[in-house]
């Protein structure tokens, strides 16, 4: 077998350099990727459902509230991929907006020093409990602020930036002893607004509302007035408004129960446009009236507010004391027109136009179910 010895050194020379132009490639390819901007969306709404999958059909992971950033992922027909506390799931695009520019930059430009308040705070690479832990960072260090979201505050730490929870900072200027501000537990807001003030009484300034839900650290408690850190500031609540975690839920229940209650109680009284109560009313009249007697909760007086107030439920999720809104006039565009609290088991008190009445409708009956618009929770 003869070899021709020019053409092997010619191939020898071309695997030569193709090697490393491959190894540059798959540099400069991997570079590319890591210098990839990350897109992060803002979830538009209270109590999103994070799914495991593009359809309602899929599971909920969990809820995002209004506010909480995501990290977009791409889009599935009309649901937005994202990632959140290193969970990677769907959202409603209806839920989900763009973050502008200058919110989606990475800007590490610290904006104040805050110091910590617990005798041990965990400093971590990511904002979210999931994320390893950098350091411990004791009582009384002090950091400088970045940024705060969902609970979580980005800051700069011995010149690494990473992530602390917000409930245990405070800023630096609230005074230089933190001993009395140690969070002692985890409090949530039982009512939809709660006045955060700078002290304990009404006659002080209102620093910010806090909604239904909202996670508080709790301090101390003093003459019905509990002193909390919200997202790394110091401030009090009135104490009736706020539940320990576990209870909440079962307050709840027990507040739906007598706003379902209560409505029952109205049966038959007589429909009547424009009438609040209590002896006659008008579809929002009526659940304006039980609202406010019953729960002690204010909402919007004409149905079309009412839609829209509070926080969107989806009809697979209904539960009791949910409003329903519908569309009574002609074919179903989305113009609200009445309104109705759902009971449970398909049932829909409401004050009928039709019946001249207080009544019970079934949400299934083929009228109602066509009529369908939206829900909205507001306990």
């Amino acid at each position: 077998m003869e070899f021709n010895t020019k053409k092997i050194a010619a191939n020898l020379l071309a695997t030569s350099m193709l090697v490393p132009m491959a190894m540059n490639i798959s540099y400069a390819d991997e570079n590319n990727i890591q210098s990839k901007s990350v897109e992060y969306r803002t979830i538009t709404a209270d109590l999103v459902n994070f799914r495991t999958g593009p359809s309602t059909s899929y599971l909920s992971i969990s809820k995002l509230n209004n506010g909480y950033k995501v990290e977009y992922l791409g889009t599935s027909g009309s649901w937005i991929n994202v990632k959140y506390n290193g969970k990677v799931g769907y959202v409603h695009k209806d839920y989900v907006s763009k973050l502008n520019e200058s919110e989606n930059n990475s800007d590490n430009t610290i904006k104040s020093t805050k110091v910590v308040t617990t005798s041990s705070l965990n400093f971590r690479t990511g904002a979210g409990t999931n994320y390893s832990k950098i350091a411990s960072v004791s009582k009384g260090t002090e950091v400088g602020f970045i940024s705060q979201s969902n609970g979580w505050s980005k800051v700069n730490c011995n010149g690494r930036i990473g992530y602390m929870s917000s409930m245990y900072l405070q800023d630096k200027d609230q005074g230089s002893t933190y001993t009395d501000n140690a969070v002692k537990s985890t409090k949530v807001v039982n009512t939809s607004s709660l006045n955060f003030r700078t002290g304990p009484g009404t006659n002080y300034s209102k620093i910010s509302s806090l909604s239904y839900k909202t996670e508080v650290g709790f301090i101390s408690q003093s003459n019905g007035w509990s002193k909390i850190n919200y997202n790394g500031k110091i401030g009090y609540v009135s104490s009736q408004y706020l539940s320990d975690q576990g209870s909440l839920n079962s307050n709840l229940s027990q507040t739906t129960d007598k706003v379902i209650e209560f409505a029952k109680t109205l049966l038959g009284k007589p429909y009547v446009w424009g009438a609040e109560g209590p002896s006659s009313f008008d579809c929002s009249g009526f659940t304006q009236y039980v609202f406010k007697k019953s729960a002690g909760v204010s909402i919007p007086r004409v149905s079309r507010e009412q839609s829209k107030f509070g926080q969107y439920v989806n009809r697979s999720e209904l539960q009791k004391g949910d409003i329903i809104a519908f569309d009574t006039e002609g074919s179903n565009n989305g113009y609200v027109s009445h309104v109705g609290i759902y009971m449970g088991n398909n049932d829909v008190i409401h004050a009928s136009s039709g019946a001249g009445k207080v009544i019970i409708s079934k949400l299934n009956n083929t009228y109602y179910s066509n009529a369908y618009v939206n829900a909205r929770r507001v306990l």
